[in-house]
């Protein structure tokens, strides 16, 4: 159902190789001939309701029923690359082109050398301070960004972010990002562990601080190597685990801020993200950030 190595598309970006299929894409590695560099191609390939044509690029539908549906959901996915055109920010991936061929939607985005923050973590010896200042103080102050164009990501987590080279944080994906402030039926979409319970509903009330349950559980995650507890599971009783329990170096503040970000209740979360990031900066203060040896590290971590 790929597209082929080499395929050119807008005679333009040429495939490279396959890095991903989903349920709604397919994402390949491409190089801009243009450019003379590597780049991104995400393609909208609803799996399961079209097929490649014989020429092995067009794509036909399974059902001519589901035309109308499939042109709605082209837009839908589209609409990333406008939000990503509109609202530049050195920890949002660039745009490089979107267009319609082939009888569907590709985005082209810039590549980035890096990993994504969940292998990151892992695999590099990276202090606490330095995960507060150089990673999630500009996370949130993207999503900030985001937020006072009245945009919500809906979707965030480690996967969703690659750490480059230089050790900055690059927030990948804006494929769930709506606006907050319209009153739209909202296509479900939630990562368990990451997403807040009104993720589950097209109908719920959604808002800033949707993305704030996803902010803390990311930080969550990468503080402690565990993925929260699935929301779904909390609702009858809530036996999330306080961050403290895995890692001891959090002050009792800011973990509480983080367990309150984490509440099922969007009304008991706080209403933006201001109050996490005035909780990281006292956080860094408090680590005495100033010093220069930075020599703090990620402890005391349960991995079991």
């Amino acid at each position: 159902m790929c597209l082929e190595n080499n395929v050119v598309l807008k005679g333009r970006y040429k495939i490279e190789k396959l890095i991903s299929v989903s349920e709604f894409s397919i994402v390949y590695l491409g190089y801009d001939k243009r450019e003379k560099q590597q780049c991104v191609i995400k393609e909208f390939y609803p799996n399961g309701k079209v097929l490649r044509d014989l020429d092995g690029k067009m794509v036909v539908y399974k059902r001519p029923s589901f035309l109308s549906r499939f042109y709605e959901e082209r837009d839908i996915f589209l609409n990333e690359a406008q939000i990503i055109k509109k609202y530049r920010h050195k920890n949002i991936v660039e745009y490089i082109d979107h267009f319609i061929e082939n009888e569907t939607g590709y985005i082209i985005l810039k590549k980035y050398k890096g990993k994504t923050l969940d292998k990151y973590i892992q695999e590099c010896n990276i202090s606490y301070v330095d995960m507060i200042k150089k990673i999630f103080i500009p996370i949130v102050k993207a999503v900030t960004y985001i937020h006072k164009k009245r945009i919500i990501h809906r979707d965030i987590k480690p996967g969703n972010i690659i750490v480059d080279e230089s050790n900055k944080p690059i927030i990948i994906d804006f494929g769930s990002a709506v606006n907050y402030k319209k009153d739209d039926v909202r296509k479900i979409f939630y990562t368990p562990g990451f997403s807040p319970l009104e993720f589950y509903s097209e109908k719920s009330k959604q808002g800033k601080y949707s993305d704030v349950y996803s902010i803390a559980a990311t930080m969550y995650y990468c503080l402690t190597r565990k993925i929260p507890k699935k929301v779904s599971e909390r609702v009858i009783e809530d036996k999330i685990e306080d961050i403290r329990l895995f890692n001891k170096d959090i002050s009792d503040k800011f973990s509480k801020i983080l367990m309150k970000s984490l509440s099922i209740d969007y009304k008991k979360r706080p209403s933006s993200l201001r109050v996490i990031k005035f909780a990281a900066q006292l956080e860094c203060i408090r680590l005495k950030i100033i010093n220069k040896d930075g020599s703090k590290k990620i402890r005391n971590i349960d991995v079991n």
